[in-house]
């Protein structure tokens, strides 16, 4: 895919990044399945996602677009290699996702309220600085800024309570 870096150089930013911005979220887009991949390849990709443990992924099954110099390369992986890659690749970053989303419980954390709860009507949605999706119960209003007592955390979400406290010292 012609890359300008290599894995050591990568992982040398990724260490560079966390020593600067410790509590950092990093996010990635992977393709899976680019013309040429191998298993050692694919495995090389799996071990990279283990040993970042990215915050979320965006996960791509490649697929040749009319025109491109992708599409007129040989060693196609075939579908259903790809679907399977896939399958791995998405159970790994679900899986470490949800171990970063771990630390955030027991935390409060900064969230910007964006409306109500999209799974649940009576709670609100927001997004902390990590861009999370924070579920929580709550009396704010989208727009404003709000601490969030952060109880439950999956690969994608955080659930929590407003931080009765911090928002009667706001009004005060």
């Amino acid at each position: 895919m012609r890359r300008t870096y290599n894995r050591e150089r990568y992982m040398a930013r990724v260490a560079e990044i966390r020593a600067q911005v410790p509590d950092c979220a990093l996010t990635t887009d992977i393709i899976v399945g680019f013309p040429g991949e191998t298993e050692d390849d694919f495995s090389q990709t799996l071990e990279v996602v283990e040993e970042v443990g990215y915050d979320s992924a965006f996960t791509f099954v490649f697929s040749p677009r009319r025109g491109t110099e992708a599409a007129t390369l040989g060693e196609q992986v075939p579908h259903p290699v790809k679907r399977e890659r896939m399958e791995r690749l998405v159970a790994l970053v679900q899986r470490r996702a949800n171990e970063r989303g771990q630390r955030f419980v027991g935390r409060t954390v900064e969230v910007l309220v964006e409306g109500p709860s999209r799974t649940d009507p009576t709670r609100l949605r927001g997004r902390s600085r990590h861009n999370k999706t924070v579920n929580f119960d709550g009396t704010a209003a989208p727009g404003e800024f709000v601490d969030v007592e952060i109880s439950e955390a999956t690969s994608t979400t955080l659930s929590g309570i407003e931080s009765l406290s911090a928002r009667l010292m706001q009004r005060a």
